[in-house]
Parts: structure tokens; C-alpha cells; sequence
């Protein structure tokens, strides 16, 4: 069957290269989603296993729509009694685009009353809609008069890995996190640090990654679980199969921020997690703090936009000082929305990808801090003698 996976946009690659390691077929990779072709226990595992995964959605329907009398048809046609148990409540969202339809809450409007008609006359009771927790959650796309439905099978979205009991000021998407530390390409190995770590996305993501832990497994329930159709014996079996791969991860991590409720929700968000210990944790000033070299270090600092700043550019040229200044040997990864105050940063980065970050044009930098300059890292040995004769 196909199936389709949303993700945030730039990480579309990351997404599709994780999927080949689940076995599926046929992946192609669109525009903040990918597309392959799988079984069940894709399905499955796909919800369980996948780190820059939002929602993996199953297509069960695709029609031509020219107006909203054949919107209602198309979605009348579809038997729901496949989908959605007698009882069970329901919710739809939909994306619009093109000339014919051009409000996604009629569509929705209109597709809920082709739904409610028709399970009503079968169940002999109008079922309920539920906004906030549904039982069956449904998607429809419209691109001009192109219909596709399709049932979401993880219900909430997926970088909602239910681990966290605090968030700091504005914090990282866990899908976002994740697919940075991935784009870094992260032995695993290295030490890790956040010196600005807020809540703790980028460590919590890490140590994930580098003990294996399923991004899913702190999750309670999926949506799939509730559809009519489900494969409890199958479902076991991949959570069991991804669980015995956990492994004590063989690094460090360190997570350190100026603000001690910082510091507090840290501590808290690792609760669930196994290896916990591997994690030290430091109530420290980024700018007052002597570093380290052979270490990797992934920053997101605050963009002036959720959390203000006295000065932006002043704030951002301090961090490129403290990083050429004491981190020589090591390489930051640092994403900003503030593109204006990066201008000031005073390193050249190696590194620039796109990203999105609550919805602002963000920039992934990776930063080289050499010893001496780039041009001398990668210029060629001087053999000549010195006075004494020796070479050097």
C-alpha cells in the first residue's frame, strides 16, 4: 500500500534516508513529505521508528472534484464503515489550493456532512466530532480539482514524543532537533554539548539517537490503533523487534544554560529515559565559560522574535567570539531565524541549509573552529630547516 509521511521543509533527504532503513519500496520524496510503498507493519514502524517523521498518512481515496456537490459524492462513496468503529468520533483538517476551492473549512464542512449522512443512515446514530483527541483523524489535500483522502495513522503529531514534562522559552520542534543532529552526521561518539540548551531538545534527541531508542517509545497510543482494521500481534512485534536494539550509548553529553528553570526542565525531561546518567548538566554562562576542542555543539539562540534581545547583533557577534575564541578544535551547528544578526556572527561557515523553525526561514551554519585560520589547516606542510637543522 502507499504511504505518505509529512516533514518539516529541508528535511525531506533525512526522512528518505531513514525510511530505507525500515525495507520499504518506492520512495520518492515531494514537498514536506515522502512517499513509498509498505505493509502494516510499515505502518507501524514508520510511526514507532521514524525520527523526522510528523504524521504518516494512508491514501484511500483519489477523485476529480469540480464543485461541492461532487466534493460530497466523492467523499460519500468511500464505505466509512471500514474506517470508523460504531461509537467512534472523528475529525478532519484539510490543505486547499487552486481556483475551485479555496476555503479549507468548507471543505472540511462539506466533507463532515458526507460523512455524518452516511453513518448515520448504517450505525442508526449521528457520530461525534472531536476536534481535540479523535478517535479517526482524516486528511483531505485539494490541488486544483484533485482530491486525495487519506487516514492519518498517528493522531497527534509526532514530534509530540510525550517525554517532556517543562518547555523553556520558545523551544526546539523535536522533529527539527532530530533532523539536525542527523544532518550533522553525528558519530555518536563525540561529546555533545548544547551551552545554550533551554529545555533540552537537542540532548534529549541525541541521546535517543545514540542509545537507539525509538522516537515513538514514550508515546501512548497511535491512531492507527483504533481503526477497524489493526494488527495488534503485528504492532507487538515491532515495538519488541525496536526495543531490543536500545544499546548504552558509548559518548557524553552536557547541557548547560545561564537560567536555572532552564536547568530545572532538563532534569525533568529525562525522567523516562534510560542513560539519563550519561547526561551532565551545568547552570553556566555561555560567554564566561572557557570550552573544550574535539567536541560537537549544536546551539539554537534566541532569534529576537519570541524572546527578545537588548541587542541582536551585539548578541550574536559575542557567540562567534566565544566560539573562535575557546572552542578551537571543536565544530558548532547553530540554527537561527535571525538572518540580519548572523551577519554579525564574525565566522565563516563550512555549512548553510535551509530550515523552518515555528514557521520562520531559518539557516542550519555548521562551523569549523579551526586552530589558526581554514587556509592554514589545509595549506601544505613547511619542510624547510630551521637554524638548527631539524625540520619542522
Amino acid at each position: 500500500m502507499k504511504i505518505i509521511i509529512k516533514t518539516l521543509e529541508g528535511l525531506e533527504p533525512i526522512l528518505a534516508e531513514e525510511l530505507k532503513s525500515l525495507l520499504v519500496t518506492d520512495i520518492k520524496i515531494l514537498r514536506r513529505a515522502v512517499e513509498c510503498e509498505g505493509n502494516w507493519a510499515h505502518i507501524y514502524k514508520c510511526n514507532y521508528q521514524l525520527r523526522t517523521a510528523l504524521r504518516v498518512l494512508v491514501p484511500i481515496k483519489s477523485a476529480q472534484v469540480y464543485n461541492n456537490e461532487s466534493l460530497y459524492e466523492a467523499i460519500e462513496s468511500i464505505d466509512w464503515t471500514a474506517y470508523i468503529r460504531e461509537g467512534a468520533d472523528f475529525a478532519i483538517d484539510s490543505v486547499v489550493s487552486g481556483e475551485i476551492f479555496t476555503h479549507s473549512k468548507w471543505v472540511v464542512y462539506k466533507a463532515k456532512d458526507a460523512i455524518v449522512d452516511q453513518l448515520r443512515d448504517k450505525y442508526e446514530k449521528r457520530p461525534n466530532i472531536n476536534t481535540d483527541d479523535p478517535d479517526i483523524r482524516i486528511s483531505l489535500h485539494i490541488q486544483g480539482t484533485q482530491l486525495t483522502v487519506l487516514l492519518d495513522s498517528s493522531g497527534k503529531s509526532l514530534h509530540l514524543r510525550n517525554y517532556k514534562y517543562r518547555n523553556y522559552k520558545a523551544p526546539l520542534n523535536e522533529v527539527l532537533a532530530a533532523g539536525i543532529i542527523k544532518l550533522s552526521g553525528w558519530d555518536h561518539v563525540k561529546i555533545l554539548h548544547d551551552p545554550m540548551c533551554g529545555s533540552g531538545t537537542f540532548i534529549t534527541e541525541a541521546l535517543m539517537q545514540a542509545a537507539n531508542i525509538p522516537a515513538g517509545k514514550f508515546i501512548e497510543s497511535f491512531a492507527f490503533e483504533k481503526w477497524p482494521e489493526y494488527y495488534e500481534e503485528v504492532w507487538t512485534k515491532v515495538k519488541n523487534s525496536a526495543n531490543e536494539s536500545i544499546v548504552n550509548p558509548d559518548t557524553e553529553f552536557i547541557a548547560s544554560d545561564i537560567t536555572p528553570y532552564a536547568v530545572r526542565d532538563v532534569k525533568k525531561n529525562l525522567q523516562k529515559f534510560p542513560f539519563k546518567e550519561k547526561v551532565k548538566i551545568f547552570e553556566r554562562d555561555f560567554f564566561k565559560t572557557h570550552g573544550h576542542s574535539n567536541r560537537i555543539l549544536f546551539m539554537n539562540p534566541p532569534y529576537n522574535k519570541r524572546v527578545e534581545l537588548d541587542d541582536d547583533h551585539s548578541f550574536y557577534k559575542s557567540i562567534g567570539d566565544a566560539l573562535k575564541t575557546y572552542w578551537k578544535g571543536s565544530t558548532a551547528w547553530l540554527i537561527s531565524g535571525n538572518l540580519e544578526a548572523m551577519k554579525s556572527f564574525g565566522l565563516r561557515s563550512t555549512e548553510k541549509h535551509t530550515l523552518f523553525n515555528g514557521g520562520i526561514e531559518s539557516k542550519l551554519y555548521k562551523f569549523e573552529l579551526y586552530e589558526g585560520s581554514k587556509k592554514s589547516k589545509h595549506s601544505k606542510p613547511d619542510y624547510r630547516s630551521d637554524r638548527s637543522g631539524n625540520q619542522h
